[in-house]
């Protein structure tokens, strides 16, 4: 094991309602240079400098370079998934159905028009939390310094399956976006096998915290999956034109995020007629099961000997989660590095 470091800059113009990133974004985009990439092995005083990542391309989900640059700006751009954390969604929208699937061209049409990004309760709200707590370390331009580190052996540990580097970022020299996040209340622990015992062990202190804060999204845990709004749609922000909001005005109770996104999906299916109105949210789940393992038996014993189950396990016949956020730990789904000529990289150098 070790640590990737990667220093960079956040652009607080990033988030909502200026721009589309949501708290967690854990979707947020790190500016950065040929000098941002250094690593350390256990052991070692010292980073090395890394520059394997530039022309990466990480294959999972989808196929993607890790580095983007931006037509408009020039801009050197890593994503980053917030290691831990798991905050409303501000902007989904289900898949798009299976071009091998049986539904009709009439339902998939249907479908289409249903699948609006929509939102949850609080989503507009913690965005703006964290765009307000980052502002004030902000300097003229907007523009915040900031450093990223994961623990990790091999290269490709570092991205998940959609090509994000998952991790933590610091800024104002120590303080942890991750942790602020997480025991002020906005957002639930978001826990998987790519992670530590110490890093999740870390989480749930501040989450003791962060699920006592009243009118935030810690303290609403929703666990009925019937409950839900198709009319909370996402409010996409227009150039040159401000979104009115209240900090609050969208508060309500917040059902698990990734769960949230699985209930999307069912619902509108429902909705569109493609699968029968009588369809559980338990059945529906069994079809594409996410695996898992529960906390304790994940901090007891290892990944090898914990006890893989599946989410659909968890979900009554009348649609209501049986466990809470943190007792949760999903396993990260694989996927591989490559560099530019299509070879898997194995080393950091």
């Amino acid at each position: 094991m070790g640590i990737l470091r990667i220093k960079g800059t956040i652009d607080i113009a990033q988030f909502w309602p200026i721009g589309s990133a949501d708290a967690d974004t854990t979707k947020i985009k790190l500016i950065v240079s040929e000098n941002s990439f250094e690593y350390k092995k256990e052991g070692d005083t010292k980073f090395m400098p890394v520059s394997i990542f530039w022309d990466a391309i990480s294959r999972g989900q989808v196929s993607k370079s890790v580095v983007t640059t931006s037509k408009k700006t020039g801009d050197k751009t890593i994503t980053v998934r917030l290691q831990g954390v798991d905050t409303p969604e501000l902007h989904y929208h289900a898949a798009p159905l299976s071009k091998s699937g049986d539904a009709t061209e009439e339902k998939r049409k249907a479908f289409n028009e249903i699948n609006k990004d929509r939102r949850q309760c609080f989503a507009e709200s913690a965005t703006v939390a964290l765009a307000k707590h980052l502002k004030q370390f902000a300097d003229a331009a907007g523009l915040i310094k900031a450093v990223f580190e994961t623990n990790v052996g091999e290269p490709a540990d570092s991205v998940d399956t959609y090509g994000r580097f998952v991790g933590n970022i610091s800024i104002n020299g120590a303080q942890d976006i991750n942790l602020w996040l997480i025991e002020n209340g906005w957002g639930h622990p978001g826990f998987y096998t790519s992670m530590t015992k110490e890093e999740i062990e870390t989480i749930m202190d501040a989450w003791e915290k962060g699920k006592k804060k009243s009118n935030r999204p810690g303290s609403a845990v929703l666990k009925n999956a019937n409950k839900f709004d198709f009319n909370l749609m996402y409010r996409k922000p227009k150039k040159g034109v401000e979104i009115p909001f209240t900090m609050g005005e969208d508060a309500g109770e917040v059902l698990m995020p990734k769960i949230y996104r699985r209930q999307v999906s069912w619902l509108v299916s429902k909705k569109a007629k493609v699968i029968s109105s009588a369809t559980s949210f338990q059945s529906y789940l069994k079809k594409k099961p996410d695996q898992l393992v529960l906390l304790k038996d994940f901090l007891d014993n290892d990944l090898n000997s914990a006890t893989v189950l599946n989410l659909n396990e968890f979900i009554s016949p009348e649609n209501f989660v049986l466990k809470s956020p943190e007792d949760f730990v999903f396993k990260e789904k694989p996927g591989t590095l490559v560099n530019g000529s299509g070879k898997k990289i194995a080393e950091w150098k």
